[in-house]
């Protein structure tokens, strides 16, 4: 069976597999994956059948190369043409059963995806394993932040069942309007697991001192806090602790699709659940696997046979795997989203996304870490990295000198720090690319 033993508390025995013998699971997940696929679903007959695909000759992972990626803009497109949401892509067996409509919406447009009670529970049960590697165990209030329309909403129950808590959810993406009422949340239940997304901790945290509430407080009896929706780097992390007094921080990723990753105590990448999805990272032009730790295009297999079924998605965020052993011992490879490619932008031979601006500064210059800024649009357009950045309370004048200097020293590129005296609450956290015109 190839088990390791290695994890200290492992959530089943996926967890105690070696990596060899995953990769074996792995395998064997995929192929009746794709065997399900051609029998019951003509999205994937149609493109296996045009792309020469035999699922009998499928052997190892590598295999999955002979079969064509597709992207957002290709399902809009085809959904346009279908008049229909329903791409062939879905799949029930009970027809007795519900089904639930969700979307992946963003700045590339908003398809949608079909999920049932199976899924549900298969999901659940994954994603449950996901929570258990960031340090979340049975028997407290937590209190999770979460859109209505997301798929991860479907699943709450089944999570609140298997920790066996009285689980609070706070229904919307970031919500700053009304980070009053998760202030409310937090001071009412006082749970021991939070579950936020990124920049939405930062309005909360306003809310908070609006209400004499130090962030300590507010934070008091929490042991974990687990963020999502934005690449957080080490810097992020460590100011997180320092602000809410919270020893550990989680980091979870994803996409809609059927991808999560979660970290571990390490907190050196995000394990791949092995039972959701198994994910590639792809050279952008060639298609081809890149090396470990190389940035690449994140491909992946979803790997729960229900609802809609998605086959070598490129979700076209900006990947790195890492397939080194972990101290943690699970033996899934981990990986970083950093970003998508449509805000990734080139300086010389270097293709950059706000992350690397993000942690070049916080290296350089640590009193800038949770210092909100945004990347101007403008700025990038004429060829340099123009900042705009909410002006500190003193020094601000040598503090850009300093900005500046790092900018051009990691980048080679002409900088310029102009300071604002507010930025939109929503982009506190994670440092976007925005026109002028929507910070002005």
């Amino acid at each position: 069976m190839g088990l390791t033993g290695r994890v200290a508390e492992p959530f089943d025995r996926l967890d105690l597999l070696s990596p060899a013998a995953l990769r074996r699971w792995w395998t064997a997940r995929v192929r009746r994956v794709l065997e399900i696929a051609v029998a019951e679903l003509p999205f994937y007959r149609d493109r296996f059948s045009a792309a020469g695909f035999d699922v009998a000759t499928f052997r190892t992972l590598a295999d999955l190369q002979r079969l064509p990626t597709f992207r957002k803009k290709d399902m809009l497109a085809w959904q346009s043409e279908r008049g229909s949401h329903r791409l062939g892509i879905e799949r029930r067996v009970d027809r007795n059963a519900g089904e639930t409509l969700t979307v992946s919406s963003g700045t590339i447009g908003t398809t949608f995806l079909t999920i049932n009670p199976r899924w549900r529970r298969v999901q659940g049960k994954s994603s449950a394993r996901a929570h258990w590697w960031a340090g979340f165990r049975p028997g407290s209030a937590f209190v999770i932040s979460a859109p209505a329309w997301h798929a991860y909403a479907a699943i709450q129950p089944f999570l609140a069942e298997f920790f066996e808590a009285q689980c609070v959810v706070v229904a919307g993406t970031y919500l700053p309007r009304y980070a009053d009422r998760i202030v409310d949340a937090l001071r009412s239940f006082r749970p021991r697991y939070v579950a936020m997304f990124l920049p939405m901790v930062f309005p909360i945290l306003t809310a908070a001192r609006r209400l004499g509430l130090e962030p300590r407080a507010l934070f008091d009896g929490v042991e974990v806090l687990l963020v999502t929706g934005a690449p957080i780097t080490p810097g992020m992390a460590a100011h997180l602790r320092t602000l809410t007094g919270v020893a550990r921080i989680s980091e979870a990723a994803g996409a809609t699709e059927g991808v999560l990753a979660m970290s571990c105590a390490e907190s050196r990448g995000l394990h791949v659940s092995p039972d959701t999805c198994y994910v590639e990272a792809l050279d952008r032009e060639t298609r081809l696997p890149v090396g470990s730790r190389r940035r690449g295009t994140m491909v992946h297999c979803f790997l729960i046979p229900e609802g809609s079924m998605y086959l070598r998605y490129d979700s076209e965020d900006v990947v790195t795997i890492d397939d080194d052993p972990c101290p943690c011992g699970l033996p899934s490879p981990r990986i970083k989203i950093v970003g998508r490619w449509e805000n990734s932008f080139r300086f010389g031979a270097e293709t950059l996304v706000p992350y690397d601006v993000q942690l070049a500064l916080e290296e350089a210059v640590p009193e800038t870490v949770g210092m909100p800024f945004v990347i101007s649009r403008e700025g990038l357009e004429a060829g340099k990295l123009r900042l705009l950045a909410a002006e500190p309370e003193r020094d601000a004048a040598a503090l850009a000198e300093r900005l500046e200097a790092c900018v051009e020293a990691r980048f080679a590129v002409a900088s310029e720090v102009a300071w604002v005296r507010e930025l939109p609450v929503a982009v506190k956290g994670v440092a976007p690319v925005l026109s002028e015109r929507q910070v002005f």
